[in-house]
């Protein structure tokens, strides 16, 4: 039964049925490629997502820093490729992260290898400041910048670090006393690039 109100719906020709029929198809097409591309764009996001946090939180290099204190004297040693060479050492005070100590471009091949007296000016082309604190701060950051452009940084307790038995020629890591060759002994040396 009508409604007094809604006029009635002329009668439609067979042609009219047609194009309102391809209307409602090409409707319903538009319609489910907009949803199916915009799960494709919404899975996508989320696979680009998954990758960048996969591959900021797997450094490009595996390696570990250590650390050991003889006296006065404290020496870092930065796990890295053969080909790769040390062009920085900072030493942060992590509680207050104040720069405390930098060393740029070591002159040994020893320290290109990663292995960095902290506080020793004239192993490298410049550092500063010229010596070290009187007292090292409870918790040191030190990050280690090398070519081809990547870095590895640690923060170490230095009353932890004091306490370890450390044999000469290894180093206190959070992964455990390491030796020189252990520290360098890195699994996919083969993916660095060449200087």
């Amino acid at each position: 039964m009508r409604r007094p109100d809604v006029p009635p719906m002329p009668a439609l020709e067979a042609t009219e049925l047609r194009r309102y029929a391809v209307r409602r198809r090409e409707r319903t097409i538009v319609v489910t490629a907009l949803a199916v591309s915009s799960v494709v764009v919404v899975l996508m996001a989320l696979g680009f997502w998954a990758f960048f946090v996969r591959t900021l939180s797997d450094p490009g290099s595996p390696a570990l820093v250590g650390i050991r204190i003889d006296g006065d004297a404290v020496t870092v040693k930065s796990g890295q490729c053969p080909q790769d060479r040390v062009r920085r050492v900072e030493v942060w005070d992590s509680d207050t992260e104040r720069r405390v100590w930098r060393g740029d471009d070591p002159l040994t091949e020893e320290g290109r290898r990663g292995l960095l007296p902290l506080w020793e000016g004239k192993a490298y082309r410049a550092s500063s400041p010229a010596g070290q604190p009187s007292e090292l701060p409870a918790t040191l950051d030190v990050t280690v910048d090398q070519d081809p452009a990547y870095g590895v940084s640690e923060v170490f307790d230095i009353a932890e670090v004091r306490r370890a038995v450390v044999p000469p020629g290894s180093y206190w890591t959070h992964e455990g006393v390491r030796t020189a060759e252990q520290l360098d002994g890195i699994p996919d040396c083969g993916n660095s690039s060449s200087p």
